[in-house]
């Protein structure tokens, strides 16, 4: 029974990330959603929303059946690693609504999953879990199929510039603490203590912090005027502001009105009025000029709300596989979390279906990858999984 519950779940959670993957990109795409107005702070604001409906109707319905209050109640201990996880899960969100903007979900999928090659050695470090030469194999047939994934990659849409390489970089980092953070989660909880609780919970402290970003980080920004910038480089200006694909006509020409060329640089006319700078700031929003603030900017109730909608289609997926997470994170993460990523071999034939550019070594490079998934945890004949020892008992 053991195992059953193990694949049983593990194609669950497969299933609800690959869905993960293909709402937030079709939500972020005009031909599916219509013209974006949403960023992705706002985004995950609706997407947090929605999980934390999910899991509070889970929750209802466990409480109607007859479970006693006090088993929804995890324990200060608990509680304080699901908000650490909740934080790191928010940024992680954030990133999630950010890449599928400029790139389609097959190329940057695997990059953000890199953390896997270090899991067992967390594993061994924080619960004792043995490393075994299958998970050696394994990890280097992942390396190399991220390797072969980007080779003779020459479509621009498959190069990665520097602000996604560093999204890239903070959701490996946010996605294995999470990892581990679930672990110590389930591993501290009081007994009784099920998965919808515990994911109501991270909802929760999510959409708090969630919030309070889209509070203070537009706050920040008009202190510092992050979005009326005082002068700009000609060639930035001129190649990169007003070329830029998200301007109509009429935004070029209030660009055009508010900076005059002087020497190297364009600079802002003094003693504009406040209207004038709500225009500006307006466009450079609409660019995402400054990509790290403008991801917290945006109506929090747009006038498209089709975007909105996938983005609560993924909440139901999320809090889906946020609940299988949770239920198999009583055994150390890298028996299992790899296995709930074989998704990735699917990923570019799914792409191909969209009419997106595939290339053959993104395909090579996916199956590679999921052979190293799969070799690395082969050996459960010869070796039971154990459960994490919970120290409330």
């Amino acid at each position: 029974m053991e195992w059953v519950f193990l694949i049983s779940w593990l194609g669950i959670i497969n299933g609800a990330l690959g869905g993960q993957y293909l709402l937030n990109w079709m939500g972020n795409q005009e031909r599916f959603a219509g013209k974006a107005e949403t960023t992705p702070g706002v985004m995950t604001w609706w997407r947090e929303i929605s999980k934390l409906l999910w899991a509070l109707i889970a929750v209802t319905i466990e409480i109607a059946r007859g479970k006693e209050l006090k088993y929804f109640w995890p324990g200060m201990l608990s509680m304080v690693t699901i908000g650490i996880c909740a934080f790191t899960g928010v940024i992680e969100n954030i990133g999630f609504f950010y890449l599928p903007r400029y790139y389609s979900p097959h190329v940057y999928a695997p990059y953000v999953n890199i953390y896997l090659v270090f899991l067992p050695f967390f594993g061994k470090l924080l619960f004792k879990a043995p490393i075994r030469k299958e998970h050696w194999i394994g990890v280097s047939l992942v390396v190399l199929g991220l390797v072969i994934g980007k080779l003779g990659q020459s479509n621009a849409k498959s190069q990665f510039d520097l602000s996604a390489m560093v999204w890239i970089l903070i959701i490996n980092l946010c996605l294995g603490s999470q990892q581990i953070l679930n672990n110590k989660t389930v591993q501290t909880a009081f007994q009784g203590v099920g998965a919808n609780a515990l994911v109501a919970w991270r909802e929760v402290w999510k959409l708090v912090f969630i919030t309070l970003a889209i509070i203070i980080f537009p706050i920040i920004a008009q202190s510092f005027k992050v979005h009326t910038p005082d002068k700009i480089a000609v060639e930035q200006f001129e190649n990169s502001v007003i070329k830029n694909q998200k301007l109509d006509t009429l935004n070029v020409a209030t660009l055009h009105k508010f900076y005059s060329k002087q020497n190297d640089q364009y600079v802002l006319q003094s003693n504009i009025s406040v209207d004038e700078e709500t225009q500006i700031k307006n466009v450079f929003i609409k660019m995402d000029y400054n990509r790290f603030f403008s991801l917290f900017e945006g109506k929090l109730f747009p006038n498209n709300w089709i975007p909105i909608l996938f983005v609560v289609a993924a909440g139901l997926t999320g809090y889906i596989y946020s609940l299988g997470f949770f239920k198999l994170s009583k055994f150390a993460a890298h028996f299992w979390v790899p296995y709930t990523n074989v998704y990735f071999a699917i990923l570019p034939f799914i792409m191909i279906l969209f009419g997106e550019h595939v290339t053959s070594f993104q395909i090579g490079g996916a199956a590679v990858l999921t052979v190293g998934l799969i070799v690395g945890v082969s050996d459960y004949g010869k070796n039971k999984v154990v459960e994490i020892e919970n120290i409330n008992k």
